[in-house]
C-alpha cells in the first residue's frame, strides 16, 4: 500500500450522490497541470481562457473511460485560433492553440471570447486513441454553443444520448504572498439510466440539475476551497460522495525517436534545406516547446 498522500490540488476526482440518480467527475488543475501550459507559449488572455477549458474538459472526460488510452480533445475552425488541441493520458496533460495571423493584436485587452468567436465556423472532436493497431473512436459535434462545456453537453446528448451537465472555469489567481498563477476547474454530471429498482429518475435529475447550476466560475478555481468541500457545497442536500482522486500534471509525449519518425516522411532535399549552421535538424514540439536537434544522417538527408 502506498504511502503517499492523495493529491490536494491539480486533481480529477469521481463522485456520486446518494440522493439523485447521478455520478460525475470534479477537476482543479493549477501550477503543476495548467500554469506551465499556458505560461509557455504566452497566448492571448482569450485564447489561454479556451485552451484551459479544453484541457480542463480533456481531464474530465479522460477520466471517465474504462481504458487505457489518450484523450484527445480537438476544435478547428477558421478564425483567429484555426487549431486547439489538448490531450490527457493516464494523468498527464498537454495541450496547444495555433494563432491565425494578426490574432494577437486584434485580441489586446480581450478576455474570454465564446468558442464560435474564437474558432469561427469548425467542429469539436473527442478521439479516443488506443495506441497502434487498435482503431481509434473519434465523435464530431459542430461548434455552435455560447461555451465550450455547451458544445461538450451537445456532443454527449447528441453521440452518447446520456444527460450530461458541465461547467469549466478558468482564470489568473493569487495563491497567499505567490505571483499570479493560471487555475482552472470543473464539474461533469451525467444521469445514471433509470431501471426497475430506481424507477423514473427524470425529476431527481432535475433536481440535481438545479443545484448543478448554482455553481460560480470563481468557486471553481478557488485556491482555498478544497475539492471536497465544493462538492458538499454543491450537493450536501444531495449527499455527495468523492472517491479518492488521481493527480494531473504538466506531461508532454514528445520524444526524439517519435520527431525522427515524423522527419523520414519528408522528401530528402526539404530536410536539407532545414540543416541549421551546426549541420543538425532543429525539430521543436508545439506543444512543450522542447527543441530536438537531429542529425541529418538518421532521417534520410
Amino acid at each position: 500500500m502506498s504511502n503517499t498522500p492523495p493529491p490536494a490540488d491539480d486533481l480529477v476526482a469521481p463522485f456520486s450522490l446518494d440522493g439523485a440518480p447521478v455520478r460525475g467527475r470534479i477537476v482543479r488543475i493549477g501550477a503543476a497541470g495548467l500554469d506551465p501550459i499556458l505560461r509557455r507559449h504566452d497566448y492571448p488572455r482569450p485564447a489561454a481562457m479556451l485552451l484551459g477549458e479544453a484541457l480542463t474538459l480533456a481531464a474530465l472526460i479522460g477520466s471517465l473511460l474504462k481504458v487505457d488510452g489518450r484523450l484527445v480533445v480537438q476544435a478547428q475552425g477558421n478564425g483567429l485560433v484555426p487549431l486547439l488541441v489538448a490531450e490527457h493520458s493516464a494523468g498527464g496533460l498537454r495541450g496547444y492553440a495555433r494563432l491565425a495571423e494578426g490574432a494577437a493584436e486584434k485580441l489586446v485587452g480581450a478576455n474570454r471570447v465564446p468558442p464560435k468567436d474564437l474558432l469561427a465556423d469548425g467542429n469539436l472532436v473527442l478521439t479516443l486513441d488506443q495506441g497502434e493497431n487498435k482503431h481509434p473512436y473519434q465523435g464530431v459535434v459542430e461548434l455552435n454553443g455560447d461555451t465550450l462545456a455547451a458544445c461538450a453537453e451537445n456532443y454527449f446528448r447528441i453521440s452518447e444520448q446520456t444527460d450530461t451537465g458541465i461547467r469549466l472555469a478558468v482564470g489568473e489567481v493569487t495563491e497567499g504572498d505567490g505571483p499570479m498563477r493560471w487555475r482552472a476547474g470543473g464539474v461533469l454530471m451525467q444521469r445514471i439510466a433509470a431501471d426497475r429498482a430506481r424507477g423514473d429518475t427524470a425529476e431527481d435529475w432535475v433536481r440535481a440539475s438545479m443545484l448543478f447550476s448554482t455553481v460560480r466560475d470563481e468557486e471553481l478555481v478557488d485556491p482555498d476551497l478544497a475539492t471536497d468541500r465544493l462538492l458538499y457545497r454543491l450537493f450536501h442536500e444531495e449527499g455527495a460522495r468523492m472517491d479518492a482522486p488521481a493527480a494531473l500534471e504538466d506531461r508532454c509525449t514528445c520524444n526524439a525517436e517519435r520527431l525522427t519518425h515524423v522527419m523520414r516522411q519528408f522528401p530528402p532535399q526539404e530536410l536539407r534545406d532545414l540543416v541549421e549552421a551546426d549541420g543538425l535538424l532543429h525539430a521543436r514540439c508545439q506543444f512543450c516547446s522542447r527543441v530536438y536537434k537531429i542529425e541529418p544522417e538518421t532521417v534520410g538527408a
